[in-house]
Parts: structure tokens; C-alpha cells; sequence
């Protein structure tokens, strides 16, 4: 019933372009490398350019987890979802209940008020549908996977890119607080970075991007979808990870061997 419904959902998705343009994760035809690719195409485009592009990573707190379903229904009537329809998705997330079991005893029930059924077919699908409209409260450029997501801003100066950020994830966190989710501010979870060729890095001062009080550490370097991408593009972090890791098997191999 579930891929009866998710394939009929798709459809309808599809047919009306509704999910947003560069939404890569649980669709088909995209992955993580279309998400990368258009990231590091525009990357290079401003170096021939001549400008600087900022980044911001942000990193969602059980995403899946704390989608509202009120609000969610509300979102699938806006893209025309009839009565019918959402009655039956109503009916399909709400009324759930879960025990958790310690050695041979299980708790008594409780209600599950929000999140989409973990490793179901038609949650990822539902979770598109509740942030796809995540793009329109910035003007900057925004790259999804999933949860994954991240702004960027592209100017010849980097303290108007310094302003521009700050204000875009300003109005993203008002964006997550109206839709009931919430953000690591830790410094190894949201974080920025500028990119730019090393002559021009060379010249700027680094971003001050601050939310409440919380400054969101810049770093030289940032892991994204598996990838490591350094502040001029030039790969090398990645290769020296990807050496590293075949040094690690060969020495283990070696070692195998010899036993």
C-alpha cells in the first residue's frame, strides 16, 4: 500500500515540478554527487569571476524526527493535495504509539505526536514535502540533500558577503523555529567557510557570522557529503584522505601477509 501511494505521490510531485530544484536527496536521477556538482560548478565559476563564494553548513538536529504533522498537512493542501488524500496521510501518521525494551521488559505505551515512521517508504518523500519551501525564506543561492543543507552567497567583497549571510541564516533559524525544527550550533556541526583562490584568501579577513550570541566558527576546510572541500577547491585535502586510507589497507594487508 505504501509504494502504491509513494509512487502515486512522486507522480504527482513530478508532473507539477513541485519539489524545489536543488533538493538531490530520496529522488530519482539525483545524489550526493549532483548535490556536489552543483556546488563546486558554481565554486569555480566565481573563481573565473574573480569573486569569493560563502558557505554555510548547516547541520539539523532529528530532522525526521520532529516534523509536525499539522503543519505538514497544511504544506501538501498548499501544493494541492485534495481532502481525500490527506485524510489517508492524516490517518497514516497520526495515531502511533511505541514501547522501549530494557533486557525483558518493555514500558508502557506512548504517543508518537510527531516525525515521520522511521524506515518507512513514504517518510523521505514527506520529508521533502515539509522542507521544500526551506529555499524561499533567503535570497541566497541554497543546496539541499536531505537534511543536508547548506547557503551560499557569491560577491567581490567579502564583508558583503559577511552582511548577506547573516542575515539569510537569521531568517533560515526564524524559518526553523516557525516549523518546529532546530540546528547544532556546535562548532564542528554548523559552520562556514569562504572559498577563494589562495592570492585572494590571502587579502581578506575571515567571516563573523553570529546567531544569538553564537558565533559560527569559519573553518579552512569542511567535510560535505562524504567530500572534503578545501577554501581554494584545490582537492588536495580529499586526495590526502584517500591516500591515507589506502596506505592504512595496504599496511594491514602487508601485515596480514607476514602472519
Amino acid at each position: 500500500m505504501e509504494k502504491v501511494i509513494h509512487d502515486q505521490t512522486k507522480s504527482y510531485l513530478d508532473k507539477n515540478k513541485i519539489l524545489y530544484t536543488y533538493q538531490s536527496g530520496f529522488r530519482s536521477n539525483f545524489s550526493t554527487d549532483s548535490c556536489l556538482a552543483y556546488l563546486c560548478d558554481l565554486i569555480t565559476k566565481g573563481f573565473d569571476s574573480g569573486v569569493y563564494t560563502g558557505m554555510i553548513l548547516i547541520d539539523l538536529q532529528k530532522a525526521f524526527d520532529t516534523i509536525d504533522h499539522e503543519i505538514l498537512l497544511r504544506k501538501m493542501k498548499f501544493v494541492g493535495f485534495s481532502k481525500e488524500v490527506l485524510d489517508w496521510f492524516k490517518c497514516y501518521l497520526t495515531e502511533r504509539s511505541f514501547k522501549v525494551k530494557i533486557n525483558e521488559t518493555f514500558s508502557s505505551s506512548g504517543n508518537v505526536n510527531c516525525g515521520v515512521p522511521q524506515g518507512s517508504i513514504l517518510g523521505p518523500l514527506l520529508f521533502l514535502l515539509y522542507v521544500n519551501d526551506m529555499a524561499k525564506s533567503i535570497d541566497s543561492k541554497h543546496f539541499l540533500y536531505a537534511d543536508n543543507s547548506c547557503i551560499i552567497f557569491q560577491n567581490k567583497d567579502p564583508e558583503i558577503i559577511e552582511s548577506k549571510l547573516n542575515e539569510d541564516f537569521s531568517n533560515l533559524c526564524d524559518w526553523f523555529v516557525d516549523n518546529k525544527l532546530s540546528i547544532h550550533l556546535g562548532e564542528d556541526k554548523t559552520k562556514s567557510i569562504l572559498f577563494g583562490s589562495k592570492k585572494k584568501l590571502n587579502k581578506c579577513n575571515r567571516l563573523n557570522i553570529i546567531h544569538n550570541n553564537v558565533e559560527i566558527k569559519q573553518h579552512s576546510k569542511v567535510s560535505y557529503l562524504g567530500c572534503i572541500l578545501d577554501e581554494s577547491l584545490s582537492g588536495e585535502s580529499m586526495a590526502l584522505k584517500v591516500i591515507n586510507k589506502i596506505n592504512s589497507k595496504l599496511k594491514f594487508l602487508y601485515r596480514k601477509k607476514n602472519i
